[in-house]
């Protein structure tokens, strides 16, 4: 008994240690760390299989472009799992050319990742996965627009992403005004960008509608229910959501200390996040008030990949923002066994 427990509590040392030295090694300026997240994807996707939480449902729910039946189910999970470590690096080379922090820092594509294994898209391809990516280009996109440079190439650009985002995930045309309203928040009002920014987000969901127009399929909303067990996702969602909360509060610390010496730039691009933000929370209880689902608020886990790695810089509450996150990533892992 005696040997029982202390071997139980050199493990317990071992897992703080190693999880400690997680966050400490994605805080810090070392860009070799990325090639750590497929191992967290690979691992993720093992005890997927293992446990069976989320299936393949056979078919791949492209939005606007229809449904694509699923030959092999390891191919769906090979492109889900490289899509989702393009969008996580995606994100942390935003965060990092625009110097939202002082120094470079990879907590928000470990973020990404671990907050996407609650979701059934990180396991399998769909549009809403699609959409994701989508998102990122358009962020991209629009934090390349500066006050006083000619804009209408990246306001065009990056409408045409949230455009191509819609016709993934048809719900998301809604999300023109929040497109407008990103554009406007970082330049002035100019009726030409306005009128790029509307053609751009037109031209995917014109070839798309035509698509769908000519191949007669279905739209289904409510895409998902049969696809995992949503019971057990909605008490993960709830667990998690405590946890998103109690760092985005201590976030917002960090943010306001961070804002008070930063460019007006820097401040206008954490603005736009807030409008993607909520966007994303208006789709999630949206899906979640008529449809019982949950999946949509995988939208929140883009902004709040940017906004929960500043929690982490703070001299005094950095060490209550790494336990929530160790306590979101342990609950990442044995979720699958409960």
């Amino acid at each position: 008994m005696k040997f029982q427990a202390d071997f139980m509590n050199n493990c317990n040392c071992t897992t703080f240690t190693y999880l400690r030295s997680m966050v400490k090694l994605f805080s810090g300026n070392r860009a070799g760390v990325l090639l750590l997240l497929p191992l967290f994807i690979v691992f993720y996707y093992f005890l997927n299989n293992y446990s069976g939480n989320h299936y393949d449902p056979g078919v791949v729910n492209l939005g606007f472009w229809g449904d694509s039946s699923s030959l092999f189910s390891n191919a769906t999970q090979l492109l889900a799992g490289a899509i989702i470590c393009f969008n996580a690096i995606g994100i942390n080379l935003i965060y990092n050319a625009n110097e939202f922090l002082e120094r470079n820092n990879y907590m928000s594509s470990l973020l990404y990742v671990v907050f996407m294994s609650f979701y059934h898209s990180f396991y399998s391809l769909d549009g809403l996965l699609l959409a994701h990516s989508s998102i990122i280009l358009m962020i991209h996109q629009f934090f390349q627009l500066r006050q006083n440079a000619d804009g209408r190439a990246n306001v065009f650009n990056g409408a045409l992403f949230a455009g191509l985002a819609a016709s993934f995930h048809p719900p998301m045309v809604g999300m023109i005004p929040f497109v407008l309203i990103m554009v406007w928040n970082i330049r002035p009002f100019n009726f030409r960008e306005t009128l790029l920014t509307l053609v751009g987000f037109s031209i995917p969901l014109l070839y798309a509608g035509t698509y769908y127009w000519y191949s007669g399929h279905k739209i289904e909303l409510n895409f998902l229910q049969q696809a995992s067990d949503y019971y057990k996702e909605q008490t993960d969602f709830f667990v998690t959501a405590a946890l998103f909360t109690l760092l985005l509060l201590l976030s917002l610390v960090s943010i306001r200390a961070r804002m008070l010496k930063s460019s007006i730039r820097l401040k206008k691009m954490v603005n736009m996040l807030w409008w993607l933000l909520g966007a994303g929370l208006i789709y999630g209880l949206i899906d979640f008030i008529f449809f019982d689902q949950i999946e949509r608020f995988s939208f929140l886990m883009v902004p709040l990949s940017f906004f929960l790695t500043f929690s982490f810089s703070h001299k005094t509450f950095g060490g209550v923002a790494s336990v929530l996150f160790y306590l979101t990533f342990l609950y990442s892992l044995i979720n699958f066994f409960l």
